[in-house]
């Protein structure tokens, strides 16, 4: 009987088969989680949100999700990474795709705001944790991201400062003239606050990029 009711128990705790006896994978698992918290962070708050009402919003048993993330503050962390990580490939995918100097500066500027319209939710989520307690747990791979990211667009940009098309500037100056004022508008535009429509903005912002560039090219000391 004690066996009976071990594997009666086991049942409960797993996800329920999919048509045909097949279960769902446990990447797909893992990604309807990760969407269901999102969307209760978005409509509910982080602090305010429990594991339980995730577990209902993705439809997943209570062993699965505890299976997948041990807690609320590792499920967001997971989160922030996932997010980091979509944004950059999609950054980079838009810049390496580009020859010219101009064409990539413009490209990765209007990618991530770009990426930023396509993912509102999840660029808002970044914004308001960036700085959350929680991400200490991941800092090394938040640092190890980055490091990739500059890692797969440095060449890129060294050889178009080589040949003289961009300003010999250090990479942190590089990416605030990128992303400084585009973030600072993406954040804006995740609030509804922003007074300029996304389309307007990407060209604007790219053609500020690209001068502030040129004017450091023009002008180097």
């Amino acid at each position: 009987m004690a066996k009976a009711s071990e594997s009666s128990s086991a049942a409960r705790r797993a996800d329920p088969p999919l048509p045909g006896g097949r279960r769902k994978s446990s990447e797909q698992r893992r990604r309807e989680i990760l969407n269901a918290a999102l969307d209760g962070f978005a409509s509910r708050g982080f602090s305010a949100i429990t594991m339980a009402e995730i577990r209902e919003r993705a439809g997943a048993s209570t062993g699965s999700i505890y299976h997948h993330f041990k807690s609320k503050e590792q499920l967001a962390a997971e989160l922030y990474l996932d997010g980091v990580r979509e944004m950059q490939e999609h950054g980079l995918s838009a810049l390496l795709g580009q020859q010219s100097a101009e064409q990539g500066v413009r490209a990765l500027v209007e990618a991530y705001l770009d990426w930023v319209e396509r993912r509102p939710k999840l660029a808002a989520f970044l914004f308001a944790m960036r700085h959350a307690d929680f991400l200490d747990a991941v800092e090394s791979d938040l640092n190890r991201l980055q490091r990739e990211g500059i890692a797969d667009a440095a060449e890129w940009f060294r050889a178009r400062m080589l040949s003289g098309e961009l300003p010999n500037v250090s990479p942190d100056i590089l990416r605030a003239v990128l992303y400084g004022p585009a973030a600072h508008y993406a954040q804006r535009w995740s609030r509804s606050r922003a007074d300029v429509e996304m389309k307007l903005a990407k060209k604007q912002l790219a053609t500020a990029a690209w001068h502030a560039l040129q004017a450091l090219q023009r002008n180097r000391p």
